[in-house]
Order: structure tokens, then sequence, then C-alpha cells
């Protein structure tokens, strides 16, 4: 393979990695306004470290966004805003929908972190991403939701990054000929 061709070919795989991840910035927009609904086996706050753990089957939903792990921690600032949130299972799931209309993109991990502040997100542990059909894993995922910068890694020693890309089909346009490029008898 060339240089040029595999330049070519890195930049298909990072525009198409980065429209994977790209999309949970750009959630629904009345997401954001919806009520926090956490349900969990059990729960325990520590009021004095802003820390609230909940544990067992935990499921949080707001609008089309849902999380689901075996544990999940919340850690808020002194000023009692959410500052980051850890979401830990076998694996961990999350998903939102990105437009009205099209199915949500899906995420797993055995660790999800979420930075609030800085904007980042953290899939670690057999992390996969899923947005209608086009597939990223690989053992670590950091997306930079503020800038749109992410990385992918494999496991060391022997992991890989993997991606999986399904082009849009075509139509062909009204009139077109199914045997294009054949003469006619």
């Amino acid at each position: 393979m060339t240089l040029t061709k595999y330049r070519h070919l890195l930049r298909i795989s990072a525009i198409t990695a980065l429209a994977l991840i790209a999309s949970t910035a750009v959630a629904l927009p009345e997401d954001r306004q919806q009520r926090i609904n956490i349900s969990s086996d059990a729960m325990n706050a520590g009021l004095n470290n802003n820390l609230v753990v909940y544990s067992n089957n935990v499921v949080i939903t707001q609008g089309s966004l849902k999380i689901q792990a075996d544990r999940v921690e919340v850690y808020f600032t002194p000023e009692k805003e959410i500052s980051r949130v850890i979401a830990v299972g076998k694996p961990a799931h999350f998903q939102q929908k990105i437009l009205q209309g099209e199915n949500p993109v899906k995420a797993r991990a055995q660790r999800i972190v979420y930075q609030v502040s800085s904007e980042e997100l953290q899939l670690t542990g057999k992390a996969h991403v899923d947005r209608e059909g086009n597939t990223l894993a690989a053992e670590k995922i950091d997306y930079d939701l503020s800038t749109e910068q992410m990385s992918a890694k494999g496991q060391t020693g022997k992991g890989r990054v993997e991606m999986t890309w399904k082009p849009e089909k075509k139509e062909n346009p009204q009139g077109a000929s199914d045997n294009q490029g054949q003469q006619a008898p």
C-alpha cells in the first residue's frame, strides 16, 4: 500500500469514527429539559463528600437518554451541580437519540466516565459504539465532546481497534437502467 493510499484510508477511518462518536454531542435538545429519573436496588448518599452511589440494576433516564449499569457513582460540586458520572457494569450501557426518527446511538463498556465540566467521555474495557450499523470497538475510547477529538486504543499487547462502516445505499435515479455500462443488443 502506498503512503498516499494509507493516508487516505486513515482519513476515512478517522472521519467515520468521529461521525460515530460525535453524535453524542448533539443529542435531542429536549432531552436536557427533561426530568432525570434514577432507579436502583440500593443507594448510598455521602452528603459530606458530595457523592451518591447507586448499585444493583441501576437505570438512569432523561428524555431519550438511557444508562444501565451495575453501579453508578454521581459526584457533585460544592454548589451541588453534577461534576462527574461513573457507570460500571458487565457491561454498562449508554444510549441516546441524536435525531428524531433515527435509532439511538448505543455505547457499552465495562466502565463509562463522563466529566461534565470538560465534556469528556471515556469508555474503558471492551468499549463499543454503534450508530445506525456503523461500529467502533476498542479496549478504550476517549472522546472530547467540546473539541470533537477522539482516540481509541486496543488492549496492550494483543488488542486492536476495529471499525465497521456501512455505506449508505444509493438509490437509482428514475429511468436509470440496472445494466449500466452494457450495450443494448
